[in-house]
């Protein structure tokens, strides 16, 4: 026993690491609802509020508890709202990498998701009075899917641009690939900058587009969840589709042609899929950058490349990446912060106070640019052809 090594074959890790995300999800979910500010959980209360949302309890009546509830309740959309999140852009971002045949693919390096920011600042702004006065005006009523529509359009619309310009005789270069989206993601951010400083003045619309910088899951509504939740249906019904064609695309376009697979058509509806999921994301919370490039990669080590498992484990990991983000800024740093402030050491318990107020996509980035640059380093010392980079 001393010199037996413990080696789980992939069956085995993939069934873990699925056994460990579905047991670990409503536990965070729990977690990101029970907390309270001087670190007390309150796991009962939590699922109380948890029955009372979906009817299967009454909500309180009395002030105090009321007052809990409705506390709580703003917890749980926000926990919602960031698994359904995390989950929608680890799912599009390893869809993105199946068909674009390379691990550098993400929806936010390839500028769709910035396509989709653009797209809903753009319908902010109209709401904000900025627009026709069908959609602003007092007169009419305001379209509730102005939003989301403009940033699926816009992330559509980057899509189809950033795969025309990266493909050459039918096969993608990283090297393009990187710079058009590098190139597109600086001009839509001229362009959102452009547009905040015409609309500095007015402070609500203003603060409203400036939130979606590094995105926000505060004061999320129910609708706001079923925008989100809708994308991620969207792609969570298609992954039984497009997985076996994306298994395919691996060996390289011809040989899925060869193997019975329509390139055109997989192309279009894996590029929707991937544009509707991260645009249901982008336009309720905003920009989250670096969860569709870290989580497929990490999923893979324990899954293989078969997007038979892949897609649907890396949209439960995503979906615990955010929401582990969430129990971190708002329930693990302010009990760090009040233990660091009983032990007197004042500074680094109002620093770690302040990591609640930095915006998730932060940490998302902080994650995961430098696994960005550490692909970019590994794959450059591997031989490749036609700037074609594998898994």
């Amino acid at each position: 026993m001393k010199n037996k090594t413990w080696i789980l074959i992939p069956s085995h890790r993939v069934k873990w690491l699925a056994t460990m995300l579905v047991l670990a999800l409503p536990l965070l979910i729990v977690a990101a609802t029970a907390y309270s500010e001087t670190g007390f959980f309150s796991a009962g209360s939590a699922v109380r509020t948890m029955a009372a949302e979906i009817g299967v309890l009454k909500a309180p009546v009395d002030f105090e508890t009321l007052r809990q509830f409705d506390l709580q309740r703003l917890r749980l959309l926000r926990a919602l709202c960031a698994a359904g999140v995390g989950g929608s852009l680890a799912l599009a971002g390893a869809m993105a990498q199946g068909l674009f045949r390379n691990p550098m693919a993400e929806p936010g390096l390839l500028g769709i998701g910035s396509g989709a920011a653009l797209g809903a600042m753009l319908g902010i702004a109209m709401l904000g009075g900025y627009g026709p006065e069908w959609v602003s005006g007092t007169g009419g009523a305001l379209p509730m899917g102005l939003v989301p529509g403009l940033a699926l359009a816009g992330a559509l619309a980057i899509a189809l641009v950033t795969f025309k310009l990266a493909t050459r005789s039918g096969r993608i270069s990283i090297s393009i690939l990187l710079l058009t989206g590098l190139a597109i993601n600086s001009v839509v951010g001229a362009a959102m900058a452009t547009l905040q400083v015409f609309l500095l003045e007015d402070y609500q619309v203003s603060r409203a587009i400036m939130s979606w910088g590094f995105g926000t899951f505060d004061d999320r509504s129910p609708y706001h969840l079923l925008v989100i939740w809708s994308g991620a249906a969207a792609a969570i019904v298609s992954m039984p589709f497009v997985a076996p064609e994306l298994d395919l695309f691996a060996g390289g376009e011809q040989d899925a042609a060869a193997l019975g697979a329509d390139p055109a058509k997989v192309k279009i509806r894996v590029l929707f899929v991937v544009a509707l999921a991260t645009a249901a994301s982008v336009a309720v919370c905003g920009q989250i950058g670096f969860v569709g490039l870290l989580v497929p990669h990490i999923v893979r080590m324990f899954s293989g490349p078969r997007h038979r498992t892949l897609l649907p484990l890396s949209f439960l990991a995503g979906a615990a990446l955010l929401l582990l983000v969430v129990v971190f800024q708002h329930a693990v740093c302010p009990v760090l912060a009040e233990t660091f402030h009983d032990a007197g050491s004042m500074k680094l318990g109002n620093a770690l106070r302040r990591v609640t107020a930095l915006q998730p996509g932060v940490l998302t980035s902080l994650l995961g640019a430098p696994f960005f640059l550490y692909l970019l380093l590994r794959q450059g010392r591997k031989p490749r052809e036609s700037g074609e980079f594998g898994f």
